[in-house]
């Protein structure tokens, strides 16, 4: 039972730091938009051929934090019947969860 109760709060301490890095990301960029009140400037800011700070908090911070999300618990690979093993990746999930008409979002999905 003490095993079980430490694998659990391990798992809780890893998932409460993937979700923690995607907080500390939407905090740099609220800061970065919050620099200014004026809505061309915030427009400005959006803009990341005018703006590359921007580019580098959504690439560097926010992806990689949602991108650990995703694959957190993802298997390597997906056993197919007619070409056996394939690769999972990320992105699959993405796909399989914004399908219109498809409420199907478990792991035999993807």
């Amino acid at each position: 039972a003490l095993t079980l109760i430490s694998n659990l709060c391990i798992s809780c301490s890893h998932m409460l730091g993937l979700v923690r890095a995607v907080s500390r990301a939407v905090d740099l960029i609220m800061a970065h938009f919050g620099s200014s009140r004026d809505p061309e400037e915030k427009l400005r800011l959006g803009d990341s051929s005018r703006s590359p700070t921007i580019a580098g908090l959504v690439l560097e911070h926010l992806c990689p934090s949602i991108q650990n999300i995703l694959e957190d618990g993802l298997r390597d690979h997906k056993l197919d019947p007619i070409i056996g093993q394939r690769p999972t990746h990320s992105w699959r999930v993405v796909e399989v969860s914004t399908r219109t008409g498809n409420s199907c979002i478990s792991v035999s999905c993807l």
